[in-house]
């Protein structure tokens, strides 16, 4: 269930932080003590006043010590800061348009196949394994428009450090959980309606053609499969989207320990409500699974 965590992040808000390039330690000791050193580093004029500084929260660490962070890495060099507001922007736009796409076709083939009285074990099971996974993928894919939407109203707002040598790094400073929310939930949700439609192709032409059914399979797997390969192969910052997933999570963790915000509201007891529904959904999905395979060992 990667849709999981993922409800908390309708009711968070994300601070920002001040300037710095992916391999310059941005949060922690370096930038609370030598703030005017930091700045000369990055390729600023002057360092901003003692009273503009802005404190540091804790999803920005994480985000610093796991992604950013490449001083380990050769052959970084430093390019011109800029404004990259409008460029993040076109880009949390650009992620909302195709996750409402995926959404909407989602819901419209998630009532196509009901459960009903009678069905054999093999139809039954398919069909619930596939409602699961539509119902999933039009959770992640809500998440996804509606996280882009909160981060695009966040930049208008201009409450955030604009300059940065590229668009990825003023995200991933600025409003780290509304990127990889976008990004996980997106992906995610693409994946598991293409495994929904996998199942539901499987199901309707086993009986008619088992072998033609399985090289149907056969050929989403390969486009699953290879889909994954090439987002493994060509991210930015993270090592895999196994580690997109970790690092979204260390985040969400982190805002929800924090209660003293630099900008925008601790976490809200519509935070926590929601992380109690996801933990009530998988125990009632596993009384069902416990209840439905039961049935199946008894026939």
């Amino acid at each position: 269930m990667l849709a999981s965590s993922a409800f908390v992040a309708l009711f968070l808000a994300t601070p920002g932080l001040s300037v710095g390039l992916p391999h310059i330690r941005l949060f922690g000791k370096r930038l609370v003590q030598q703030p005017t050193a930091l700045y000369a580093s990055a390729g600023a004029t002057e360092a901003p006043p003692e009273d503009e500084q802005r404190e540091i929260d804790p999803e920005q660490t994480v985000i610093n010590e796991s992604i950013i962070d490449r001083e380990d890495l050769p052959g970084i060099t430093v390019r011109e800061l800029k404004d990259q507001t409008r460029e993040s922007i076109e880009y949390f736009a650009s992620e909302r348009v195709p996750s409402a796409l995926i959404a909407g076709a989602t819901l419209g083939v998630l009532f196509a196949y009901p459960l009903v009285s009678g069905d054999l074990p093999f139809s039954a099971l398919s069909k619930r394994v596939y409602m699961l996974l539509a119902t999933a993928s039009l959770c992640n894919t809500l998440l996804s428009v509606f996280a882009a939407s909160l981060a695009i109203v966040r930049l208008l707002g201009h409450e955030h450090e604009p300059m940065a040598k590229d668009p990825l790094v003023m995200m991933l400073r600025e409003v780290p959980l509304f990127f990889l929310a976008v990004r996980a939930h997106y992906l995610t949700g693409l994946l598991l309606f293409v495994a929904a439609l996998s199942v539901r192709i499987f199901t309707d032409y086993f009986i008619g053609s088992p072998t033609f059914a399985k090289g149907l399979v056969c050929l989403v797997g390969a486009t699953l499969s290879f889909m994954l390969a090439m987002y493994n192969t060509h991210l930015i910052h993270f090592k895999s989207y196994g580690d997109l997933w970790l690092q979204y999570l260390r985040v969400l963790g982190a805002r929800l320990r924090n209660r003293t915000p630099t900008l925008g509201k601790p976490a809200g007891p519509l935070a926590f409500t929601a992380v109690a529904l996801l933990g009530t959904s998988c125990y009632f999905f596993g009384l069902s699974a416990e209840f439905f395979f039961g049935q199946l060992a008894s026939m």
